[in-house]
Parts: C-alpha cells; sequence; structure tokens
C-alpha cells in the first residue's frame, strides 16, 4: 500500500465552499487529506510463498510436539485487531485505506466485498489480499510513541514470527516485513503485518494468545509507505478470506467480525487546539502537532478537527465556549468531496479578552455525537476551582456508580508524571490505575473493576485520587454497585 498527505492552505480568512461561519472572528485556515496512492504490493508473490512455506513448516512441527490441536468445527470471530494505548483519550485513531479486491482481474479491474473499488491492484498481476489499517491522524508520531497497538482478533497459537526488519519504508524495497502469524482453533490463520521493529510480543511460536492481547505497534516494515497495519486472514484449507461480508465477497457468506463495522466507517478521530498549525513532512519524518492546551487571551488559537471516512453532505457544527460556558463564536461546514478515508481541518480564532477566563471547551457535532476538547485560557497558575493542583482537572470516572469497569478522565495543561489510585473507604490502596508520565491534553484511564490482585471489589464507597507530580491530590468518590 502507498499513502500520501496532500495538504491544502488557504489564507486566513478565505471562505470555503460549503463553509457557513456564524462568527466572523472564525477564519478557515486549510485542510489536509490522506490519499491513498496505491502502487506498491503490501507482499511480493514470492514474499507470500515464503512465509506461506514457513507458517505450514510451523504447523507441522508444533503438531508434532502437540503444541497445536488438530483444527476444530467452531466458528472464529473476530475483534478490530488494532487498539489504542491505554491512557490516551482521543475518540479514534484510525482508518481504512484497502480492504481485499475479489476482481482478478488486472490492472484497474478492481472490486471491494461492497462492489466498491476502495482497493487497488498493479499490473504485474498483483491483488490487493488483505484489510490495510492506517494510523490516524499523525500516523509516524503515533508509531514513534507506540499509541497503536496490534492486538489479536482471535484467539490462537502464534505459529511464526518475524522481527528486526527495517521499520520507516516509504516505497517499494523488497525488503521483509516484521508480522505475527496466528492459528486459530479451527485451523483458520490471521497475518498481522508491517509492524514496528522490536515491538513484536515476547512470545514464541506455540504459544498461545487470548482474544485482544498485546502482538506488537503498527508500524512500516517491508513494502510500505506510512504506518498500517496488514491483516490477511486464510481458513484451514488455506483459501483466502476477506473477513467483511458484502454482495461481493465470495470468499465467506458471513461476517467473520464480531461486530462489523460499516462501510464508510464515519467518525471524528481527534478534536485538537494548537497554536500553530500541524505539520506532516515527508515520509518518514515525524509530524509535529503544535498541540497546546492553555493560551492567555488575544492569543490566536488554531481549531482542528481530524475525520475518517468523511463523505459530502455530512454536516459538522463547530462552536467555542468560554469558562461561563458562554458562546464565544460558532460556525459549520460540509466537505466539497465525495469521500476522504482521512481528512483535517482547521479554523483560527484570536481568542478575545473581554471574556471569563478559565477552562473553555472547542465543540463540534457530526452525526449525532458531540466531541469536545477542554483548553485553558488565561493564567495557567491560576485555574479557578483547582487550588490545590493547578493545571490538573480531574473529571472523574464514568460510569458511576460502576457495574463491571470504568474510565476515569482527566487534563493537564502540561506533561506530567501522573499517579492514580483507587482506595477503598478507609483509605486503603486498592489499586493503582496509572503510575507514567503523560502530556498536555485529555487522556482516559481505564479500570476493570479489579482490585491489585485480579480480583473484583466488593460493592461499596471507593475513592480514586490523581496525583501530579507529588502534588496535593484530586479525589472523587466512586460507587460499586454490581
Amino acid at each position: 500500500m502507498r499513502t500520501c498527505l496532500i495538504l491544502v492552505g488557504l489564507a486566513l480568512g478565505t471562505p470555503l465552499s460549503g463553509a457557513r461561519a456564524a462568527a466572523p472572528e472564525a477564519r478557515f485556515g486549510g485542510f489536509g487529506e490522506y490519499r491513498v496512492d496505491a502502487s506498491v504490493p503490501c507482499l511480493t508473490d514470492e514474499q507470500r510463498a515464503e512465509i506461506q512455506a514457513r507458517i505450514s513448516a510451523g504447523i507441522r512441527t508444533l503438531r508434532a510436539e502437540n503444541l497445536l490441536p488438530p483444527p476444530a468445527a467452531q466458528a472464529v470471530s473476530f475483534d478490530w485487531p488494532v487498539r489504542l494505548k491505554a491512557g490516551l483519550g482521543d475518540p479514534g485513531f484510525h482508518g481504512i485505506s484497502n480492504f481485499v479486491d475479489h476482481d482478478p482481474g488486472y490492472p484497474n479491474a478492481v472490486q471491494d466485498y461492497m462492489c466498491g473499488t476502495r482497493t487497488y491492484d498493479l499490473s504485474n498481476g498483483y491483488n490487493h489480499q488483505g484489510t490495510d489499517v492506517f494510523s490516524w491522524p499523525f500516523g509516524w508520531y503515533k508509531m514513534d510513541h507506540d499509541q497503536v497497538e496490534v492486538v489479536a482478533a482471535a484467539p490462537g497459537t502464534i505459529v511464526s514470527k518475524s522481527d528486526g526488519n527495517y521499520d520507516r519504508d516509504c516505497s517499494f524495497t523488497g525488503s521483509d516485513w516484521n508480522a505475527v502469524y496466528v492459528v486459530h482453533a479451527d485451523g483458520s490463520e490471521a497475518w498481522y503485518g508491517h509492524l514496528k521493529s522490536g515491538s513484536l510480543t515476547p512470545k514464541a511460536a506455540g504459544q498461545t494468545v487470548s482474544r485482544g492481547e498485546y502482538l506488537g505497534i503498527v508500524g512500516s516494515s517491508g513494502n510500505s509507505t506510512g504506518p498500517h497495519l496488514h491483516f490477511e486472514v486464510y481458513d484451514a484449507a488455506n483459501h483466502l478470506i476477506d473477513p467483511y461480508a458484502g454482495p461481493c465477497n465470495s470468499s465467506t457468506p458471513t461476517t467473520w467480525w464480531t461486530s462489523e463495522r460499516p462501510y464508510y466507517d464515519s467518525a471524528i478521530n481527534a478534536i485538537m487546539t494548537h497554536d500553530a498549525p500541524p505539520v506532516f513532512p515527508a515520509c518518514p519524518g515525524e509530524e509535529t502537532l503544535n498541540q497546546r492546551t492553555a493560551f492567555t487571551p488575544g492569543e490566536t488559537a488554531y481549531f482542528a478537527v481530524y475525520y475518517r471516512d468523511q463523505l459530502s453532505g455530512q454536516v459538522s457544527n463547530y462552536a467555542v465556549y468560554d469558562a461561563a460556558n458562554a458562546l464565544v463564536t460558532r460556525w459549520s461546514h460540509s466537505s466539497p468531496s465525495p469521500f476522504y478515508a482521512a481528512s483535517y481541518w482547521y479554523w483560527s480564532l484570536t481568542l478575545p479578552t473581554n471574556r471569563s477566563n478559565g477552562w473553555w471547551r472547542f465543540q463540534v457535532t457530526y452525526l449525532g455525537t458531540t466531541y469536545q476538547r477542554p483548553f485553558y485560557v488565561g493564567d495557567p497558575t491560576a485555574v479557578a476551582g483547582l487550588p490545590a493542583a493547578a493545571g490538573i482537572r480531574f473529571i472523574g470516572g464514568t460510569p458511576n456508580p460502576v457495574a463491571s469497569g470504568a474510565s476515569f478522565e482527566f487534563e493537564l495543561l502540561a506533561r506530567e508524571r501522573v499517579r492514580l489510585v483507587l482506595l477503598d473507604g478507609e483509605g486503603r490502596r486498592v489499586t493503582t490505575l496509572s503510575n507514567g508520565w503523560f502530556g498536555s491534553g485529555a487522556h482516559h484511564v481505564s479500570w476493570d473493576g479489579r482490585d491489585a490482585g485480579g480480583r473484583a471489589v466488593a460493592p461499596g464507597l471507593y475513592f480514586a485520587r490523581l496525583e501530579a507530580d507529588r502534588r496535593a491530590a484530586i479525589t472523587r468518590k466512586v460507587v460499586v454497585a454490581r
């Protein structure tokens, strides 16, 4: 797969067709598109044949050693094979660039499972044989900071691995990728390719993995031009399987996904505030986010929204509110193009000096879902309502009461070392939920409802305590009701 980012910038204040600004101070700045330029095979025929031979040899060896049982007559279903690293709070992190090509002809004879053209082939006879899931936004940044994890879509046994290969490829190199190959109970196989070098699970061939277990980090090893996962599936008879159900998919009559995502999985992946537009350098340079969550009145802030599968006619309603929850400005926008696999749009606003200081919010409503990004305007050392730990906002956990698990959200004005612990009603530590460094912005930490020993906690009153850099803690009540 080959991808590139196309950037379009307009002078601030240039009107955009399809945009309607309700307040003149919000000015359109520009947009960028993640465009798929399909000219590189994820695997050559020779590489695929070598992998298949290695997997077959691994299966024979493991069965001879009684480490791999014969295939069983049971259906296998897949969960999503990537996830965002724990503690990161963006609503999304990926996009789809290519599905399996079901048209055996070539070149320029493509057909995905829904009879569309979201796949590719090449003049040498290559037809794409997997699902490509790319990291978005800031794929290289996410790779360099280990933010998008590849996980086992279904339980199974590792039959082969490949690691140590260069992982910042930007073209067809003919080099091998880093990958993990898993065989499931029914004899089917899942290939997880293009992983980051050195990131693979320490488990070896013959060891089992559970559903959702970590396998590696999304990378750009092998024939690749950007960080993405190539997910390829075969049944027990070594027939290629496209796990999606659709009218043009003859490989399976039903979906292999536990919960199949829609063909156009339109959503917002990130909503951010910046002090300058983000910078996307040429491959394989890491992006410069220019993210900022604290401003002073009179400064210019940039408000950016990062989409996946954005379609024309889908309206986004944007608004900025001050610390008193008073509207500062609002505007709306819809894409003038039929489809973007991934895109971003940004506007600038000179922050007024006659508004309430404190925590403001940038808000976007898109397809019935409202996304928010808090940011601070004023003196960061005098955050209203947080005298014990200036520059920190601990929203607490949801849901509350807790039945089986919860997600705790907090926001930082600057990079901090954060410790989040759960205490019982007498102040005794039940478990440590997080203890590490977090950047500025909003973060989420998940809790599975268990104590440090892995036991489900009893119903009752608990306290979540957030500490940053050894400053005074912020505490929130947590009620467990099972």
